[in-house]
């Protein structure tokens, strides 16, 4: 318990101390000349629009190291020059002109300032920042555009942006629609494959003939029933058969025939 309370009261004092701390309120733009400042930025500017694009692009290319013993300080003074060859186009040559903005900011590690410069197409925004010798370590300029320029700008990307998205979401539907006819293909082609493997129907076997029917007399005719039983009869009467003369023929139950 007694660590715990000595510690708080060390925190107690230390906070403190820390808003008793006076202010740093040292005017360290004191110390640079304005008008240097914005003449060397001017001059730089006025030499960097003469320079030839693919020198600036070489340079670009260059390793970190032949540009400078800081990797960063490489990087920010690439990324200015890069950031001119991006909106040359748009801002066009520069002119100084003595009625451009200029402010001046300062620290104890150096100075910046920011100038609004007149260009050709447009107003850019220059941006230099330069060590407490007043040497230049690294720069960016850009296109400054008006409040309806921005308002503009933002509506263009939005309906862009809204046409994209239609425009894809539309032919998405599209591919979708033509699913069915892929389907349609897919079934088609696995009926065919499926007929082709289907084995060959086997031979039926002969049919066995048909019985042929027994044949069956033919009924005589009346005429010669009577003429075969004259026969008969006058065979065995051991007569010819001229001599009998046949009236009627009947039958009788007990199939005997009787002498007519």
């Amino acid at each position: 318990m007694k660590k715990l309370v000595a510690l708080m009261c060390m925190l107690i004092c230390i906070l403190s101390m820390t808003a008793c701390a006076e202010t740093d309120t040292t005017d360290y733009t004191a110390n640079y000349d304005q008008e240097a400042l914005r003449d060397t930025t001017e001059q730089f500017f006025t030499m960097l629009q003469d320079e030839d694009e693919a020198t600036i692009q070489n340079f670009l290319e260059m390793d970190n190291s032949q540009i400078s013993t800081d990797n960063d300080q490489a990087l920010e003074i690439k990324a200015g020059f890069q950031a001119w060859l991006d909106n040359k186009e748009v801002l066009g040559s520069y002119t100084p002109q003595e009625s451009d903005t200029f402010t001046l900011t300062a620290d104890e590690d150096g100075a910046a300032i920011v100038m609004d410069a007149t260009f050709e197409n447009r107003t850019g925004r220059i941006t230099a920042n330069y060590s407490t010798d007043g040497t230049l370590i690294s720069f960016n300029v850009e296109p400054v555009y008006s409040t309806a320029e921005n308002l503009q700008n933002a509506v263009l990307n939005t309906v862009l942006g809204m046409g994209i998205v239609f425009v894809v979401l539309i032919f998405i539907a599209f591919v979708i629609s033509l699913f069915r006819f892929i389907n349609k293909a897919e079934n088609r082609a696995a009926a065919e494959h499926k007929e082709e493997s289907r084995p060959a129907p086997k031979a039926s076997a002969k049919p066995a003939p048909a019985p042929v029917p027994e044949a069956v007399p033919e009924p005589m005719d009346d005429l010669e029933l009577v003429a075969v039983i004259t026969a008969a009869v006058a065979a065995s009467m051991n007569t010819s058969v001229d001599n009998l003369v046949v009236r009627s023929i009947k039958r009788r139950s007990t199939n005997k025939w009787r002498k007519a």
